[in-house]
């Protein structure tokens, strides 16, 4: 039984899927999170956080309502800290003492930041452009980094004159209580890479009624494809484009979602995919809401994911219900988890036998009972408040 004193704190950036986060956790555990949303630097107010909830505490990292917050930590029976990767929720975990509950929710770029799982996730094209954007000491760096992690972190303080920020990362896992990933293989990772006392607790940043049509009976309708889901390095586009230019495409359009991630990289991507396919390559350089983004995706018969680490599961998701063939690398978590659990989605090599693959009804009737299983509101809930039992009855040894 959950303790009716029990308040959750929240801390996470202005993204676009915390608006589902606040409905979720208020669904089960009403009135008793806080929810810290940190403003982006030159910005006066939230852009992707729209809910009004009372509980939202909005402001700058070095703002009096943050640091009033972190003051008060301890009346707090849990931190959810929504992903690991910024150096303010870092220093937050370090400097508070031992008894706080601390909570990851692992989103991918925090996760795959352990240099074991960061080596090798950008593929040869695309890596030859990031080497072309860095300097010598940046390429060694980033060498040493993935190869010699120990080294590294010596001799980090003499190059930058400030503490090894891998160093700093494992420092906090040592205070983590628990783990949710995206894919039940990614805590894996965390057991083997990080440490095996840190507990698995499941969350869904997705459900299916997220996208349910008014129309049930609705799949995708055009053979375009959708390639990526950012402007990161991690997509490998430019690997994936020159895989496109040895397949039949005919009139069919390539749009590539490029509306964030690194704006040199995005203005690389834009100028190579209309080198390579003219008029074909589209560019999505501007953020769709989630219902004008659902109505697009009908378009998009054909999603291709160069991932290898985890990256752009909700458009996974959303293009699977919707009866699109779904390429992924083969060694990507998201791939080897949805076959796991039946679904039908292919590997990029199938690429080149496009026309002997099922239609997307058939597709959508296969795959849309697994999802549905997998992602329905009820189950979602149901973890959701496992979760924050878990947390709020824990006893910290």
């Amino acid at each position: 039984m959950i303790e009716s004193d029990g308040l959750l704190l929240h801390i996470t950036e202005d993204e676009k899927f915390i608006d589902y986060v606040i409905d979720v956790f208020e669904s089960v555990y009403p009135n008793r999170n806080v929810y810290f949303v940190a403003l982006k630097e030159n910005e006066d107010d939230l852009k992707l956080v729209h809910s009004k909830h009372p509980n939202i505490v909005k402001g700058r990292i070095d703002s009096e309502e943050f640091k009033d917050l972190i003051k008060s930590i301890n009346r707090f029976k849990g931190v959810i800290i929504h992903n690991l990767i910024t150096e303010f929720k870092q220093e937050v975990i370090l400097d508070a003492s031992p008894d706080v509950y601390f909570h990851w929710m692992a989103w991918g770029a925090d996760l795959y930041s352990i240099p074991v799982l960061s080596r090798n996730v950008i593929l040869a094209e695309t890596q030859k452009f990031l080497n072309s954007c860095r300097s010598h000491k940046e390429r060694l760096a980033g060498d040493m980094y993935n190869n010699y992690p120990a080294i590294f972190n010596l001799l980090y303080p003499f190059f930058y004159a400030e503490k090894s920020p891998l160093l700093i990362r494992m420092r906090c896992y040592r205070k983590i209580r628990s783990v949710s990933t995206v894919t039940p293989i990614e805590y894996s990772f965390v057991k083997k890479y990080i440490s095996h006392k840190i507990k698995y607790l499941p969350f869904k940043y997705i459900t299916i009624d997220q996208f349910y049509s008014e129309n049930e009976a609705d799949v995708c309708t055009d053979n375009n494809f959708l390639i990526g889901n950012s402007a990161t390095y991690e997509n490998n586009h430019i690997d994936t484009f020159l895989l496109l230019q040895r397949c039949d495409l005919e009139d069919k359009l390539l749009y590539c979602p490029l509306s964030y991630g690194d704006k040199k990289y995005r203005e690389f991507v834009v100028s190579k995919g209309h080198e390579l396919f003219g008029k074909k390559f589209v560019p999505l350089t501007e953020f769709l809401p989630l219902k004008d983004y659902n109505t697009f995706l009908l378009t998009c018969g054909n999603l291709i994911m160069n991932n290898i680490r985890q990256q752009g599961m909700g458009n996974v998701i959303m293009s699977l219900w919707k009866g699109a063939r779904v390429f992924i690398n083969e060694k990507s978590p998201i791939y080897l988890y949805m076959k796991e659990e039946g679904v039908l989605l292919y590997k990029l090599s199938d690429l080149e036998n496009m026309s002997l693959l099922p239609d997307f009804e058939t597709l959508a009737k296969h795959n849309r009972p697994i999802l549905e299983n997998l992602y329905n509101r009820n189950r979602v809930l149901n973890e959701t408040s496992d979760l924050i039992k878990q947390i709020v009855n824990s006893k910290i040894a």
